[in-house]
């Protein structure tokens, strides 16, 4: 036999392998790129895509939604900071009017603004909302004996919140309840505890501590009432921007070739 005619295992590998080669450099060629180069839809996969049409792509279930917002990012996304405001004003004219329109006591919206600021913000900064609304409404209202109970009350319930902020699907529904049940109940605890050991109107015993949690529970069923329906729609709300934001994005992306 001729051995011209035989061809080994590595002839036959090296040919093959000549060939994918030829074939890649081929369709690089075609394509008028470097063949070590990626291409731009692993980056809009993998939620990478520079600019604000890839962030955009990222949507809340891609890279970006995994890490807190940067203020440039904010800035380019003005419509979530602003909505945030809206709320704020919102929840510092009602606690302002909610007296003189006759709404039941302790039927506040700051904690739902919190969640959404969270949410929408996506910050530990957002912590502050609650901060915000009752400074501003003390200023005009004016602060009452056991401000730092009220306060620091306030304080845990802008940390719960913030434990949430990158929940989505059932999971942030089931926080925004969590959230509203949990803030509402250790907001009466505190406060109350507060009233009974410093405003003077029940004994300092044990029996003038439990009255002041029974004169308190109207309030907490008002408070515990509205907040699971306030922080829940505040999820919602959430949930609509971040859809607008991925319709947007879809909308605006260019046609592929």
């Amino acid at each position: 036999m001729d051995d011209r005619h035989v061809l080994s295992p590595s002839d036959d590998g090296a040919r093959s392998g000549a060939t994918r080669s030829g074939a890649a450099s081929h369709a690089d060629d075609r394509r008028g790129r470097d063949p070590h180069a990626r291409e731009p839809a692993d980056d809009v996969r993998g939620g990478l895509a520079d600019g604000p049409r890839g962030d955009l792509a990222g949507g809340p279930q891609g890279d970006l939604a995994a890490r807190d917002l940067t203020v440039q990012e904010l800035a380019h996304r003005w419509w979530r900071p602003a909505t945030v405001v809206l709320v704020l004003a919102a929840a510092v004219v009602w606690r302002l009017v909610a007296p003189g329109l006759g709404a039941p006591p302790n039927l506040e919206i700051a904690t739902a603004a919190t969640f959404l600021a969270v949410l929408l913000l996506r910050n530990r900064w957002a912590a502050v909302v609650p901060f915000v609304v009752v400074a501003v409404s003390d200023a005009v209202l004016g602060n009452t004996q056991i401000m730092w109970f009220t306060w620091s009350a306030w304080a845990v319930v802008g940390v719960g919140a913030i434990l949430a902020r990158h929940l989505r699907g059932p999971g942030r529904y089931a926080a925004a309840l969590g959230v509203g049940v949990v803030g509402s109940l250790w907001f009466f605890a505190w406060t109350n505890f507060g009233v009974w050991l410093l405003d003077g109107m029940y004994p300092s015993t044990l029996d003038g501590l439990l009255a002041s949690y029974v004169a308190g529970l109207p309030f907490l069923r008002t408070m515990l009432l509205g907040n699971l329906v306030l922080v829940p729609l505040a999820a919602l709300v959430a949930d609509l921007v971040e859809r607008a934001e991925t319709t947007t994005s879809a909308a605006t992306a260019p046609a592929k070739g």
